[in-house]
Parts: structure tokens; C-alpha cells; sequence
């Protein structure tokens, strides 16, 4: 199966134009991304799949699993990921992204397959910025949704924002994580992302997305940079969610509160 076609076939100059100029920060989706009968198994193998990493806390997101052990994966999402981490594919994100010297995680962290079950959510915040086990930068996201059935009703949209916390009108995109979608964008302190309200997706069927990251050597600009010498992920509430702080403790829950007015934290 030729997992490289869309790369060939998609008109670099014009995306590269689109993804620029994307509002509220760079990005773009990308339709029927993979050979349809392979995403297909693809999806088959990946919700057959015990994915029992629990990511949850409760507060900044609830009912989220993963799995990135290769040695647990099957072998089309194996492929799968082979081919997000190759170097053709590498190419294809610095053309459009015109990030340059970007580099995979061959580990994958924080990535590989990820499934929030009904109920769950994942609160606006941005992404840790460093990762200590490559000691490299963190430039790109890369999304790819697995969710053939996805119906409106269930919610779970992934949105965008520079700034979901304040009251004035602030630009906020909204994607549904439907089937065989690509999804791209930079990520640095100051594109907010997440789908902060509790999921309705059937108990048996959870949002499921296959997430990688890539990273440069050079660091980002300081156009991108607001939080010092911060590198972690923060969490921050959203304008008119809801959320609940039971059950922690006073540091988590002051932390997540403060966040939403101090840019820094």
C-alpha cells in the first residue's frame, strides 16, 4: 500500500499559502489522508487494541489513554507510524510548514495512539516546549483521526485559540476529528489547543487520534516564547467552561487557576 501518494499528489505551494495565513496561528487539515481501505484496518487494529497508559487527572483531562510501546503495536499502526517518523514525510512538513532541520521522535512521547472515552476532555493549554530525553525543541504537531462513524452530537471538536481565557472576542477555530483528517500545526506558547468540554462519543467507541511530534535543534523565536524558562504543558480554563477541582490537591488546584492570568506560569 502506498502510504506516500498524498504527499505526491498535494499542491505544496498552495497549502504552504494556506497554512501561513491560517487564523488564529499556522495550521491546516488534510482530507482523506491515507489509502481509505488502509485507514480503514488501520482503525480496526487501533480500537482492537488494549491502549491502557491513563493519562487523566481529572482536572486538566479525564478518560484519556495512550500507547506509544512499539513493541505493543499491531503491525499497520507500526507502519503507520514508520511512516510519520520517515524522512519523505519529514519533507513534506518543512515544505509546508517552512520550518526547516526538523526531526521525529522515534519514541514517541506524549504521542502515538490516543483515546478519551465518553465523558473525558482535554482543557486548553499548550504544549511542553522541550523534550529532555532527545534534548531537542518542539516546533510541529501532527493529528490523525481515526473516527469513521463521527457523528456532531458527540462533540470532541479540537480547538484553536491565541487566547481561550479572555472575555474580549478572540479568533477560535473548531475541527472535527472526523476520519482519515491530517491535521498540522506549530506549537509554541501561544497556540492553545484542546476539546475542554466532556465527550459524548458511545461508550464503546472513544475519540481516537494518532498524534506525532517534531522537534528542531534551533529554539523557537522569541515571538513564540512567553513563559521563560517554563517548558512544560499548560493547562488553562477556557472562557465559560466548567470545571471541577475535587479531589485535588490546594497546589494543583491555585496552579491551574492562576494560569488563566499569569502568561509566564
Amino acid at each position: 500500500m502506498d502510504l506516500y501518494k498524498k504527499l505526491e499528489e498535494t499542491n505544496i505551494s498552495q497549502i504552504q499559502k494556506l497554512y501561513e495565513f491560517a487564523a488564529p496561528f499556522p495550521h491546516i487539515y488534510i482530507d482523506n489522508f491515507l489509502p481509505e481501505n488502509f485507514a480503514s484496518d488501520l482503525e480496526k487494529q487501533c480500537r482492537a487494541l488494549l491502549v491502557d497508559q491513563d493519562n487523566s487527572d481529572g482536572i486538566q483531562q479525564k478518560s484519556k489513554h495512550s500507547l506509544n510501546d512499539w513493541s505493543l503495536m499491531p503491525n499497520l499502526l507500526r507502519e503507520t507510524c514508520t511512516f510519520f517518523n520517515s524522512g519523505r514525510f519529514i519533507n513534506f512538513l518543512e515544505s509546508i510548514t517552512s520550518v526547516k532541520a526538523l526531526i521525529s521522535d522515534p519514541h514517541l512521547e506524549g504521542g502515538g495512539i490516543h483515546q478519551t472515552f465518553k465523558g473525558g476532555f482535554l482543557k486548553m493549554h499548550t504544549d511542553f516546549s522541550w523534550n529532555k530525553r532527545i534534548e531537542l525543541n518542539r516546533r510541529i504537531n501532527v493529528l490523525y483521526y481515526l473516527n469513521s462513524t463521527y457523528k456532531d452530537e458527540w462533540g470532541g471538536n479540537l480547538l484553536l485559540s491565541k487566547c481561550p481565557s479572555k472575555e474580549k472576542e478572540c479568533d477560535m477555530k473548531s475541527i472535527k476529528p472526523i476520519f482519515n483528517r491530517l491535521l498540522i500545526f506549530n506549537t509554541n506558547d501561544k497556540t492553545f489547543h484542546g476539546h475542554p468540554s466532556p465527550l459524548n462519543f458511545p461508550v464503546s467507541y472513544p475519540r481516537t487520534s494518532l498524534a506525532f511530534y517534531y522537534y528542531t535543534f534551533k529554539k523557537r523565536l522569541p515571538s513564540e516564547t512567553t513563559r521563560f524558562k517554563s517548558t512544560k504543558t499548560r493547562y488553562i480554563p477556557s472562557k465559560g467552561t466548567k470545571f471541577n477541582l475535587k479531589g485535588t490537591n490546594i497546589k494543583s488546584r491555585l496552579g491551574y487557576l492562576f494560569r488563566k492570568y499569569i502568561p509566564f506560569m
